[in-house]
């Protein structure tokens, strides 16, 4: 069975909204801050979901999500 990131693939509708009430952006994978580089790391998950980080135009806040992987 594989599995896909909605965030890594473009395919998520709803991004988290900030405090300060602007719409958050996608910053990418988390894994592309914090670990070493590796362009194929997302083809395999151990993990049902993909951390990414998420940041504010507005005030510059940083969020990190978990978005669920999903069945295709």
């Amino acid at each position: 069975m594989t599995t896909m990131c909605p965030a890594c693939t473009g395919l998520m509708k709803n991004a988290p909204v900030c405090p300060c009430g602007e719409e958050m952006v996608d910053s990418g994978p988390a894994t592309d801050y914090l670990g070493p580089y590796s362009p194929y790391f997302n083809n395999s998950f151990e993990s049902p979901r993909c951390t990414h980080l998420f940041t504010c135009p507005a005030c510059g806040r940083d969020a990190r999500l978990d978005v669920p992987l999903q069945k295709i």
